[in-house]
């Protein structure tokens, strides 16, 4: 039997901004009416195969089961490497024309998906851990329009919790937008620079390249044909080559802070925002400094010290 913590389900109304039309107002609250209602439930066995695929991907310094190396049973996951995890399991006519899955995507014209943000909270008493049967169930949180420098975007944000038998393990909490569809052959506009400006305690240097982000693709089950289709990604939608995942972005912020924890110390939640992609080829780094209350800020910088991701991890004894 799996216990999940009971979260009160809010019914959320789709207040469109003055800038919205009432065109889209009425199109995305029509979708968000009718998908408002559906819960999606998931089983997955832990198992140290997936665990021992994803060390072996990221090369984390500090987890040991990389190569022929197989977690025994009972080894905790990694934050955020519940995403080998509960893949979508989604036909291929299914998906989008670009691969991704379409399980809470509006309609059209809203056909441009990048990851936006999300939040992640973990039980310390209850950890996932490898050789365990666990269920994850989402379902629909909130859906936000908004008009941005190249017209209007929806934001979609679904939870995802996770139980074992033992009760709950983890919620996911993430925001993906979507954008109408660039015209092919027009080039994005260059999002803004905004330099991180601050110094961190503790950093690693990474060097993105076309097989990290395949392989991150097949571990996770990810379609999506910007992170491994060099072709489509710079001539459909203008990208100026693969970007990296904005999970895996993540997932490399929360194992550069693992790194440097004491082993006493549990990573309780991370906050975190996309603030501009990063791409294959292009070297970047995770960084990361002590904050107030215990806190930690952590951040991600491209090759020219903008940031492309910034979050804060709430760290407890």
């Amino acid at each position: 039997m799996y216990i999940l913590r009971r979260h009160s389900r809010r019914v959320y109304s789709t207040t469109p901004a003055t800038s919205i039309s009432s065109s889209t107002a009425a199109l995305v609250s029509g979708w968000k009416a009718q998908i408002a209602p559906r819960i999606d439930t998931s089983t997955d066995h832990i198992s140290p195969s997936a665990f021992n695929l994803l060390a072996t991907t990221l090369d984390d310094p500090a987890v040991p089961y990389k190569g022929d190396s197989l977690p025994p049973a009972g080894t905790p996951l990694p934050p955020n490497w519940h995403l080998a995890y509960f893949p979508p399991r989604i036909l291929e006519r299914d998906l989008s024309l670009d691969g991704y899955d379409t399980n809470y995507s509006p309609p059209e014209p809203f056909v441009q998906r990048m990851w936006a943000g999300g939040k992640i909270e973990w039980s310390r008493e209850n950890p996932l851990k490898v050789g365990q049967e666990a269920r994850m169930v989402a379902k629909l949180k909130d859906v936000e329009m908004k008009r941005g420098g190249k017209g209007e975007n929806v934001f979609v944000w679904v939870d995802r919790d996770v139980g074992n038998e033992a009760g709950w393990c983890l919620k996911d909490t993430r925001c993906l937008v979507y954008m109408q569809k660039t015209k092919e052959g027009t080039g994005r506009t260059e999002p803004r620079v905004v330099l991180a400006n601050k110094t961190p305690d503790f950093t690693r240097t990474l060097h993105p390249t076309t097989i990290l982000l395949f392989r991150y693709s097949a571990l996770t089950f990810n379609s999506h044909m910007i992170h491994y289709d060099h072709l489509y990604s710079t001539t459909k939608e203008g990208h100026p080559a693969c970007l990296v995942h904005g999970p895996l972005t993540c997932t490399l912020l929360l194992d550069l802070l693992r790194c440097n924890l004491p082993t006493e110390r549990h990573i309780k939640s991370f906050s975190y925002r996309a603030l501009s992609p990063l791409v294959v080829g292009k070297g970047f780094r995770v960084c990361g400094r002590r904050g107030s209350e215990g806190g930690y800020e952590l951040w991600a910088e491209n090759d020219n010290g903008g940031l492309a991701m910034t979050g804060t991890a709430e760290v407890e004894v």
